[in-house]
């Protein structure tokens, strides 16, 4: 066989391989349960908040949540916002003991900084600076019940 049709071959082979690994790789991160339940990125779980939830951080993440996420979200969490009536799925009720993409506040935060796709929740990350991402999750805690480790 000539050389560039065994390095052809190689190549083919390693990509096929590379993939197969990444896909698996990615199904174990974002675990789904059954149909419509919570389900949980590991790696963005253990992200650990690193701005203490003291009142500043709280109120700098009100007033961006105010200005970013109650127009879907609503002004109390709750997933009443006016824009959030023409999106399907809705908005979440972030005010709730639901979590469907995670409880840990790392798993909040990169929902914010990701957005979660198929679905009107857009990525705030090139929005926001990572510290005014982490004061909105501290302020989103302080709307709803604390349903899981930080």
């Amino acid at each position: 066989m000539p050389i560039s049709i065994r390095h052809a071959l190689f190549v083919v082979t390693l990509t096929a391989c590379l993939s197969v690994a990444l896909a698996a790789r990615s199904s174990q991160e974002h675990q789904h349960p059954a149909e419509g339940g919570a389900h949980h990125h590991r790696t963005a779980a253990k992200l650990k908040n690193p701005v203490p939830p003291k009142a500043a951080s709280v109120a700098a993440g009100k007033a961006l949540y105010h200005k970013q996420c109650a127009g879907c979200h609503g002004d109390t969490g709750t997933g009443d916002g006016a824009m959030g009536e023409e999106l399907n799925p809705k908005p979440s009720n972030l005010a709730d003991a639901d979590w469907k993409h995670g409880a840990t506040d790392g798993e909040i935060f990169t929902v914010i900084r990701d957005g979660v796709k198929s679905t009107g929740m857009k990525a705030y990350g090139h929005k926001m600076t990572t510290h005014q991402l982490w004061d909105v999750v501290n302020y989103v805690r302080s709307i709803g019940p604390r349903t899981g480790p930080s």
